[in-house]
């Protein structure tokens, strides 16, 4: 994939994207929101007597590459918590979310609807010694009970999603800038060295 469209690709993936949840470091202010919306539910849970269960969800994948320099890369996900399913999550092709904008994942258990609750956050870089590059892109959501189905039927609860992106650019072999990176809009991805990663770590209630 081109520089260019890999990042393009990964603000989109941010939006559609996201709606994972990440409990990562890279999300530690929305880590802290989630770690917060725990014991408010457990603690609401057990003085309203409530059979209401709370408690993380998570969903991974990753790919490397040739599957992760791909124009619209598809990685494999298990999720694993209250709910233990599959699903496979690409980015979209429209812009980056916004917040109210609402994304449905379908999975081996049924669907979970969410809804963006902040713009997305994106960062990255590119190292001009080494031609490697990263980027990073964040977003919170809350769960939609009322629009999801199967297992996550009823299900609330804030969330996070983390699309990671990183790998090696090529160099000039030629020119005035030979020998330097080539970051240009038409920079193609190598292949050794590839990787993208989707991480969604979650607080969910379900009925």
């Amino acid at each position: 994939m081109q520089l260019k469209i890999k990042l393009t690709a990964l603000a989109m993936a941010g939006g559609t994207a996201a709606l994972v949840l990440a409990g990562t470091p890279a999300l530690a202010s929305s880590h802290a929101g989630i770690h917060a919306g725990i014991h408010a539910g457990i603690h609401a849970g057990i003085h309203a007597g409530s059979k209401a269960v709370t408690a993380p969800e998570s969903a991974y994948g990753v790919i490397y590459g040739q599957a992760a320099t791909a124009n619209n890369p598809t990685i494999p996900l298990g999720w694993r918590g209250q709910v233990y399913a599959h699903s496979v999550f690409s980015p979209d092709e429209g812009g980056p979310p916004a917040k109210g904008q609402d994304h449905t994942f379908t999975t081996s258990a049924g669907n979970l609807t969410v809804v963006v609750t902040a713009p997305p956050n994106s960062s990255g870089s590119v190292n001009p010694k080494t031609c490697h590059f990263a980027f990073t892109t964040d977003v919170v959501f809350a769960a939609v009970g009322s629009q999801s189905t199967g297992k996550f039927t009823g299900t609330s609860g804030p969330g996070a999603v983390e699309v990671y992106n990183a790998g090696f650019v090529s160099r000039y072999t030629s020119g005035p800038h030979s020998g330097q990176c080539n970051t240009s809009n038409n920079a193609p991805e190598l292949v050794k060295g590839a990787i993208e990663t989707f991480l969604l770590s979650a607080v969910l209630t379900t009925p």
